[in-house]
Formats: C-alpha cells, sequence, structure tokens
C-alpha cells in the first residue's frame, strides 16, 4: 500500500499535485529477516550540508568530484538536495533525451547546421566544463523583460528573425537544451521564455540529465 505523508494527514496516491519529493511516499517492505518495514521515500537533506556553497569548483571539483572544501559526510549528499527534480517530460511536444540521442544529435548536427546543442547555465558554469560543441545561451537572457538586449542577440543565434516587431520562426533551429540535472531549472526556465515567445515547441529538446548524467558516464567535457 502506497501513502503520501504530509504532517499528519494520510493521503492516497491518487492526489499527484503534492510534491511528493519533498512530503514523501510511505512503503511498506519486508527485509531479508522477514521483518516489516515502513519507510518514507523522499528526497533526503542533511542539516550540516545545506550551507555548502553551490558553485562550479565545489559541485564539479577534482575528478568530477565534490571538491576538497566539502566535508567528507557532504561529498554525496549536497548536490543531491538542490533544485527540485523535474519530471520526465517538459511537456508533450518537447522530447526528452538521454546520453545516446545527445550524441547522435551532436553527430548530425556536424553537418546540419539547424542543429544546435545549448548549455542553457550561467557563464561561471559553463567555463567551468560544459559537453563539447554547446553554445552558452545562459538562461538569465531568455528573460527579455529583464535583459531586452541581450535577449535580442541571443535569440538570434537561435535563427529567429525579426519582421514588422514580429518574431518569424521560419529558420528556427532545433536545439537541444541542458543545465546541471535533473533537479537544475535552468534549460526549463530557457524553454518556457522562449514558448512564451512563440518558438516552436517541437523544434526544442531536452537533456534532463545535464552535466551531472553526463559526468557520471565518463563522457567528454572540455574548458572552453
Amino acid at each position: 500500500m502506497i501513502k503520501i505523508i504530509l504532517g499528519s494527514l494520510v493521503l492516497t496516491s491518487s492526489i499527484f499535485a503534492i510534491d511528493l519529493q519533498t512530503n514523501g511516499v510511505e512503503v511498506e517492505f519486508k527485509n531479508s529477516k522477514d521483518e516489516q518495514k515502513t519507510v518514507v521515500i523522499k528526497r533526503e537533506k542533511k542539516e550540516e550540508c545545506k550551507d555548502v556553497g553551490f558553485d562550479p569548483k565545489v559541485v564539479y571539483g577534482g575528478e568530477h568530484q565534490a571538491s576538497n572544501s566539502v566535508s567528507a559526510n557532504c561529498k554525496r549528499a549536497f548536490v543531491t538536495y538542490m533544485g527540485k527534480i523535474s519530471p520526465i517530460k517538459y511537456s508533450d511536444k518537447v522530447e526528452t533525451f538521454g546520453e545516446v540521442e545527445v550524441l547522435d544529435f551532436i553527430e548530425k548536427s556536424k553537418t546540419d547546421k539547424n542543429m544546435l546543442l545549448v548549455d542553457s547555465r550561467t557563464e561561471n558554469w559553463f567555463f567551468h566544463e560544459t559537453i563539447p560543441t554547446a553554445v552558452n545561451i545562459p538562461y538569465i537572457y531568455t528573460k527579455k523583460s529583464q535583459y531586452p538586449d541581450e535577449f535580442e542577440e541571443y535569440i538570434e543565434i537561435l535563427g529567429v528573425t525579426k519582421v514588422d516587431g514580429k518574431y518569424n520562426f521560419a529558420n528556427a533551429k532545433t536545439v537541444l537544451m541542458f543545465c546541471n540535472g535533473a533537479w537544475c531549472g535552468q534549460s526549463p526556465e530557457s524553454m518556457k521564455e522562449l514558448i512564451a515567445i512563440g518558438y516552436p515547441e517541437e523544434k526544442l529538446k531536452w537533456y534532463r540529465g545535464g552535466m551531472q548524467s553526463w559526468l557520471s558516464l565518463g563522457l567528454t567535457t572540455v574548458k572552453p
């Protein structure tokens, strides 16, 4: 039986509006000693790790592990509680990619200039290391109201033009976006902003696993 724990209230699993990763899902199981046990599945946050500095050198220091500035107790845990885990699909029209699909996209983009791999992270993350061939379009610059000049500069890179004051997407590129991981909201935020101005959703692809998944599989990175 699966229950959702929210304070002292127990709800059935049919209620999906609740933030399951925070509040948890309670399950019962038998261990190897045939003992009945109960556990709440949720994101585990260590109090002593919450103040760890969240920057590229700390997250991806050394051999793609937390740097020496992070205590031993937090090396594994501190990244796992950052951000909010994204669903596997951004939308019905935006295709979610895994690593093999990313590699295929990169291979095809060598001859198809209408395909663009985009690192949506801010510049400090990008310049620490990124996936080869990725172009940096920081998510903050897809916010037209806050950064109008940078916005116009970057959407031009995506193949978007302006005709009579309106955006023209006839030559918009097929864009594969990524950021730090399934818990990172930077690439989803970029997609949201682009879709808001009319960018065709079917031309947006999403590598949900991002840098954390890429590095965990030993795939090549570069320093721009």
